[in-house]
């Protein structure tokens, strides 16, 4: 019961910076404006961009697959892996950085795969994503050398003058370091060497889930995957950009700005980045000439509409589990 009622305090804290960051991000502005800007939204944009979203999910669940094969399991069928990885969206946006290990939960339930494994594929997946979203950012730069630099500047280097932040961040690790001794002398005080045969067996699994990338049989197509992912979550945003009139003569720099911007807010450890992408997006449309409100009703349709194709989606997608999963223990 404790438990329970520390994981409900740590979910409500981080629900509650999430609707702080999304208050700071709207406050002063023309909500009424905004409404009506919204009601002339042309929607047919809108549902191009969550299409284009929703193939992308699917490739994602694809390209774990490519992986999933490679280590030495049968391959789920593609449906029961983008069923995974939209229950795992959806995890996210209840309990943030959830959704890796609940997606991995669901193939091992469908496919018994051990949990541990897949983990380290999922692993292996947030690197590669880590480093195409290094790519966006490159290439927005590139693209962008006139506005990117002058908005990092401002919003990221800017802020970390002096030598205050590392000395908070040496602090923290030290912290981090003490209670992972205390808890390690403890476990030893007690010699509970199961837990720690656990703990090795676990991370031994995730180290073959890790090194499964080097068995992957087709190597180029999972990297032309990866590419065609974050394209088309490139190609959503352009799409979006034409559902309003204030944005609809943004270009492609934009777009590939706004994913690099919008990226990194979801990074952020609440709830579907709520507050903070619609803050990262509308501060770097501003670049573009974009005033802020027209900034934040382009985030909060493209926000929403992506997070409603989720919803629904993984709505069909938990319930189709479940039925599966009950045929399965009643066989």
């Amino acid at each position: 019961m404790r438990i329970f009622n520390i994981k409900v305090f740590k979910y409500l804290i981080v629900l509650s910076v999430g609707l702080l960051l999304l208050y700071l991000a709207f406050r002063g502005q023309d909500i009424n404006q905004m409404i009506s800007d919204l009601r002339k939204a042309d929607l047919k944009w809108v549902f191009l961009a969550m299409l284009v979203s929703l193939i992308a999910h699917v490739i994602r669940a694809f390209r774990w697959n490519l992986m999933i094969g490679s280590l030495g399991h049968e391959t789920p069928p593609l449906m029961s892996t983008f069923h995974a990885v939209i229950m795992g969206y959806i995890a996210n946006i209840a309990f943030p950085r959830m959704g890796e290990l609940a997606r991995c939960t669901v193939i091992n339930k469908s496919s018994n795969i051990p949990v541990d494994k897949l983990l380290g594929t999922v692993l292996v997946e947030r690197l590669v994503d880590l480093v195409m979203l290094g790519l966006a950012f490159v290439m927005a730069v590139f693209f962008e050398y006139k506005l990117i630099p002058g908005f990092l500047n401002k919003h990221l280097f800017g802020k970390l003058n002096g030598r205050i932040v590392e000395v908070a961040l040496l602090i923290l690790a030290l912290l981090a370091l003490f209670l992972i001794f205390i808890f390690l002398m403890a476990m030893i005080k007690k010699k509970n060497w199961r837990f720690f045969n656990t703990i090795f067996q676990f991370i031994s699994g995730i180290k073959n889930g890790v090194v499964s990338i080097k068995n992957i049989d087709n190597k180029l197509l999972f990297l032309i995957s990866s590419l065609i992912i974050w394209i088309l979550y490139g190609l959503s945003s352009y799409f979006c950009f034409s559902a309003l009139e204030n944005t609809s003569s943004l270009g492609a720099g934009a777009a590939l700005s706004t994913l690099a911007f919008g990226s990194l807010a979801m990074i952020a450890p609440v709830q579907g980045g709520i507050g903070a992408f619609h803050w990262m997006v509308s501060e770097g449309l501003l670049l573009y000439g974009i005033s802020k409100i027209d900034g934040l009703t382009f985030a909060l349709i493209f926000h929403t509409s992506q997070n409603l194709i989720i919803l629904f989606i993984g709505s069909l997608s938990v319930i189709l589990f479940l039925k599966s999963t009950t045929r399965k223990n009643h066989v």
